[in-house]
């Protein structure tokens, strides 16, 4: 098997530690390596690089989204 590089834009490079500790444990056979361009991945099925892709957007929005999630909960538990 071969490294496939995924360059990170900057945007995305704050969720990249979450990111990866979740893609690896849905998916531990597949080695994760950081690079300074941004990731390797030791796979060569472009459906495991797309869902690593999936992974790390899906890492941003939630963040992102955090306070106005507590926000709603806090809501409705009241």
């Amino acid at each position: 098997m071969t490294f496939v590089t995924i360059d990170i834009a900057p945007i995305f490079r704050p969720h990249l530690d979450e990111a990866i500790a979740r893609f690896s444990y849905l998916h531990p056979d597949v080695d994760v390596a950081t690079t300074e361009e941004g990731v390797a991945l030791r796979t060569s099925d472009p459906a495991i690089v797309a869902e690593f892709r999936h992974t790390l957007y899906r890492q941003k929005i939630h963040r992102e989204t955090d306070t106005l999630r507590q926000a709603v909960i806090g809501r409705l538990l009241r």
